[in-house]
């Protein structure tokens, strides 16, 4: 037992110096955890708000398959008057949003499909234009919707078909 205590009075003030020492890297880890932590957090923060821009791009993109298939299924059961919907141009500098939109009892059932899906279109898209084309001789009908995107790698709704 005396050899121990003299080893130990020996190396007491090395085994002091090296605890001193090192008392700071416990402090050194915990701020570099804490950097980690924080840039994941930052990371996840980020990759939140592109998750939901990309949701909201997805959301309007929806919406322009369904107004160039609700064109599509107004001119099919208007089939004998498809020639009323040839060169539909739809500008929101021209067309505004009408929130209470009512079909006119005195217009043609085209004149009203019109009317009505110009108003869908301003109102669900952002900035959304539109273009209707219909070749009588081929019965194809092309319907372009473009609008103000969310997602940057978008491209504008092109639908075409034979009617």
């Amino acid at each position: 037992m005396p050899h121990q205590i003299n080893s130990c009075k020996k190396f007491g003030k090395a085994h002091v110096n090296m605890f001193a020492r090192s008392s700071g890297i416990a402090l050194i880890e915990v701020l570099v955890a804490v950097l980690i932590l924080a840039v994941g957090l930052l990371g996840m923060a980020a990759m939140q708000g592109v998750s939901t821009q990309m949701t909201n791009g997805a959301e309007q993109r929806t919406q322009a398959i369904l107004l160039s298939a609700d064109m599509m299924d107004r001119i099919r059961a208007n089939r004998s008057n498809r020639m009323a919907y040839n060169n539909i141009t739809v500008d929101p500098a021209v067309t505004s949003c009408a929130t209470d939109f009512t079909p006119n009892n005195a217009s043609t059932v085209s004149q009203n499909d019109i009317a009505e899906w110009s108003n869908l279109v301003v109102c669900l898209l952002p900035e959304g234009n539109a273009s209707v084309v219909v070749n009588n001789a081929s019965g194809v009908v092309t319907v372009f919707i473009d609008w103000v995107r969310s997602d940057p790698d978008g491209t504008p709704v092109i639908l075409r078909t034979v009617i």
